[in-house]
């Protein structure tokens, strides 16, 4: 740990006291409310799975899912209280700021992880969909509950080894700013170019290949739709199997949906960061930067409290049990998936 006075740097489009308004909403009343709906929500689809059974891979997907939303839920609550602390209870003391400022940028880089394997979670659960879609005798053999499991957790093994040899040479900086004489807490010495190439390849082929699933069965959705309404001679039982498929698309599709949404501006930051030189924490547009983030933040929050209502409203099985669970369950609708 070391103490050194920062360079004067002139500011960009943000003046300081829209900066701290901002800030203040995001961190102090934005971030926290999202942070603990996103953990009671993902609490909820654990119990629920489990109550359900883990047995098929769409439900094991989805409870991976909730565990990695949850931890990303705990961990970006844990940041705006941080936050909130050294702006309020602790604001002037010196000592106790800058634990709370190193402790603010270790929960930002430490939600890389479960956020990660949100990411790897998702891909897998689309690119399964879809294949369904395209081989649905071949993959019903293939890619089984427990192969889906296997490269889940290795390719979530292979991302934490990664990020843990990124991030092992971290240190903690203190920066004195010589416009206030205070000091403030940064994290430095991380392997930047191997968390970028690691980040920008992850984000971008994640999202093309979410992109052309949901494109896929957005496509089947509407063939088959489409079908049931010119074939009438279906019998129960076959038309019960088709509505189930449809509802697990819609499901996946939805969930897709949103997660390309809330990813977005990660994407754009780092876009923003390659055409504009000095966007970034300590450049002319640091406060534009770190509002980005804060904003990065508030979208992963959004995505993680967001599929507890698409379960709700596409998977009958999902809402019978949630129901038993918590109120009154559907005797109508028990044995749907």
């Amino acid at each position: 740990m070391s103490n050194r006075t920062a360079p004067v740097i002139p500011g960009g489009i943000i003046s300081d006291e829209v900066y701290n308004l901002l800030g203040f909403i995001i961190q102090l009343v934005i971030n926290p409310s999202l942070g603990i709906v996103g953990i009671c929500s993902n609490f909820i689809n654990i119990v629920t799975f489990l109550k359900i059974g883990l047995s098929d891979g769409v439900t094991q997907n989805f409870f991976i899912l909730s565990v990695s939303d949850g931890l990303s839920s705990i961990i970006v609550f844990i940041s705006s209280l941080s936050y909130i602390l050294q702006q309020t209870i602790f604001a002037g003391v010196q000592r106790v700021e800058l634990q709370l400022q190193a402790l603010y940028w270790a929960c930002y880089y430490s939600a890389t992880f479960p956020q990660s394997i949100s990411v790897l979670t998702t891909v897998v659960i689309a690119v399964v969909r879809c294949c369904c879609v395209a081989m649905p005798f071949k993959v019903r053999y293939f890619l089984t509950a427990k192969r889906q499991l296997v490269a889940i957790l290795v390719a979530s093994g292979a991302t934490i080894g990664l990020l843990l040899f990124t991030f092992s040479p971290m240190k903690t900086v203190h920066l004195r700013n010589p416009q206030t004489n205070r000091l403030f807490a940064v994290l430095v010495g991380y392997r930047w170019a191997t968390y970028t190439a690691f980040a920008g390849s992850l984000l971008y082929a994640s999202f093309i290949l979410v992109i052309v699933c949901v494109i896929i069965l957005s496509i089947s959705l509407n063939r088959s739709s489409k079908f049931r309404e010119s074939s009438a001679s279906n019998s129960a039982s076959s038309e019960s199997d088709k509505r189930k498929d449809t509802r697990v698309v819609k499901t996946v599709v939805l969930v897709s949906v949103v997660f390309i949404i809330c990813f977005s501006p990660p994407s754009i930051f780092s876009i923003m960061k390659a055409f504009i030189g000095n966007f970034s924490l300590q450049g002319r547009y640091r406060k534009e930067s770190r509002l980005f983030l804060m904003f990065i933040e508030t979208f992963y929050l959004i995505n993680a409290n967001m599929n507890i209502y698409i379960y709700l409203l596409c998977n009958t099985r999902y809402r019978n049990t949630f129901k038993a669970l918590f109120g009154k369950a559907d005797s109508s609708g028990s044995k749907k998936v």
